[in-house]
């Protein structure tokens, strides 16, 4: 099976802090990115401020609203706001039960999926391919094989479940996920466009890619 987990932070401690232009970003980038998912990719919504009733709560796919898990992980105040998104949809992993060979396609929530095209890439390509990946420095627009845009990005969940929240202490969580995919993954997708448009925390700054 396939999912899609779109991770949220509403209260946010790294980059800008204003709420109400955070939220506005959540509802344009979450419901454009829905509009494009296929039927057949299940998404979830994972944010970690803990249990309560948020706006998040009412997206609708399939005529269904979308599940929304809340954690508690962002009152862990680590070091990088990486390891409790990784932490976040480790939660997702065990909560709904994923296995370990399903695909889990990962969306920043404030980023915007543009078209069907990553979606679509990952569907006709999960037979062959475990990770599905742009090796790109988001910042530099240069390719870059050890660094990588986590903004949209596709792997099995034994690869997210593989990966410590740890190695981020080391190097950027960028820099740290390409290096794990390299080792571990076996068969990878270079991507080369994804088609989302990234909206950076620290700066607002737009691109697409």
């Amino acid at each position: 099976m396939i999912y899609l987990i779109i991770t949220a932070c509403i209260q946010n401690w790294y980059g800008i802090q204003n709420a109400e232009k955070r939220k506005q970003e959540y509802l344009s980038a979450i419901t454009e990115t829905l509009s494009h998912l296929p039927s057949a990719i299940q998404p979830i919504i994972v944010e970690n401020n803990g249990k309560r009733l948020t706006y998040l709560d009412e997206f609708q796919h399939n005529d269904t609203f979308v599940p929304v898990l809340y954690t508690t992980n962002n009152k862990r105040y680590l070091t990088h706001k990486g390891m409790i998104e990784l932490l976040d949809i480790k939660e997702v992993i065990q909560t709904y039960h994923i296995e370990e060979d399903d695909i889990i396609i990962k969306v920043t929530g404030r980023y915007t999926v543009k078209s069907p095209l990553f979606f679509a890439t990952v569907l006709d390509d999960t037979a062959r391919t475990d990770a599905f990946v742009a090796f790109l420095n988001a910042h530099t627009m240069q390719w870059d094989p050890y660094d990588c845009v986590l903004g949209l990005y596709a792997c099995t969940a034994a690869l997210l479940l593989g990966w410590s929240h740890l190695t981020i202490n080391y190097s950027s969580a960028e820099v740290a996920f390409a290096q794990h995919i390299r080792k571990y993954a076996q068969h990878i997708h270079e991507m080369s466009v994804l088609d989302v448009e990234c909206t950076f925390a620290d700066t607002g700054r737009k691109v697409r890619i």
